[in-house]
């Protein structure tokens, strides 16, 4: 009889047990269902997914969406693209993580034009939008503002792309046929003072900068994508005559601490301007223009414009506000 009570005690305090681990997920949901939920701008899928290996192809995704966009893209991702995204500067490195996180991103209303130059950031949070840029046509190149506020419709794509072989210079990519006199004579002259460079990514299209962004957030969080990566249709380089450049046969640019500091980036950042090519993104400029420190991005400008905007110690974003 004893040997019978004890297995019936034995077989009460088993159910008892099975009972509190049903109960524990419940409540669990319950908390969570509770929590206030966040007013979200451009929210992610949620599914979490392994960070792109950055040697590898950057993955096809599709793209945060504003509520004051006003076109959609105008077809699936395209294959995914060969360029590894660039890591921002002060990231050690890349960790699982899930591609949302309920972050709430300030909006804003679309910039007066006249006004002051929009803010890039309240608080410590970036401010964006996603307003057609009033200069969006093809001749319109050189007054085109891009950036977190001001995108290009989705179906911009230059149609005079050219290899960047077809001026003589190392490197892969298309840019547009107007750059390419200059390009030219930019890489014979850093060669000839012993600073030869490359082309390491030339025109990117809204596809493809989907699948650029995406890779951002799922290697470091949707804010921190925003300083490093422009959302699809806000990226120079759709324009096609914008590029990221490197030393000729050396590491991607940013894989270095400081590209500027280095033999090609110091006299490309002291001598672009001299063939119209500027940098778009400048150390310490991040309040300002609303993206990181680039030193390999250059945007074409031409001679001319790059020669005053070089004088005057602006931003380029600063210069093309007040040409709007």
């Amino acid at each position: 009889a004893g040997e019978r009570r004890l297995r019936a005690l034995t077989a009460a305090l088993a159910l008892l047990v099975v009972v509190g681990a049903c109960a524990a997920p419940a409540a669990a949901g319950h908390e969570s269902a509770a929590s206030p939920d966040l007013v979200v701008l451009g929210a992610v899928r949620s599914t979490p997914r392994a960070v792109p290996d950055r040697s590898s192809s950057l993955p096809s995704a599709g793209v945060p969406a504003s509520a004051v966009a006003t076109d959609a893209p105008s077809a699936s991702p395209a294959t995914p693209a060969t360029q590894t995204p660039k890591p921002r500067a002060g990231i050690a490195g890349a960790t699982s993580v899930p591609l949302s996180t309920d972050v709430a991103v300030p909006t804003a209303p679309p910039p007066v034009i006249g006004g002051p130059l929009p803010v890039c950031r309240s608080g410590e949070l970036p401010v964006i939008s996603d307003v057609i840029t009033p200069h969006d046509g093809y001749d319109g190149w050189a007054r085109t503002l891009l950036d977190t506020r001001y995108r290009l419709p989705s179906t911009y794509a230059p149609p005079d792309l050219e290899p960047v072989s077809d001026a003589h210079v190392a490197g892969s990519g298309e840019l547009r046929a107007i750059v390419m006199p200059d390009l030219e004579e930019l890489a014979e002259a850093a060669a000839r003072a012993g600073s030869p460079i490359e082309v390491v990514s030339g025109y990117r299209s809204y596809a493809t900068q989907v699948s650029v962004f995406e890779s951002w957030v799922a290697s470091s969080g949707y804010l921190s994508a925003l300083d490093s990566s422009a959302r699809p249709g806000h990226s120079e380089h759709q324009l096609g005559i914008a590029m990221d450049v490197g030393a000729l046969g050396g590491p991607a640019p940013w894989d270095v601490r400081d590209w500027a500091t280095t033999t090609a980036g110091a006299w490309m950042a002291a001598n672009a301007w001299r063939y119209g090519w500027v940098m778009s993104y400048p150390a310490g400029s991040l309040d300002v223009t609303c993206y990181a420190y680039e030193p390999w991005h250059y945007r074409y400008v031409g001679r001319d414009l790059a020669a005053r905007l070089h004088a005057s110690g602006e931003t380029l974003r600063q210069w093309l506000w007040s040409q709007q």
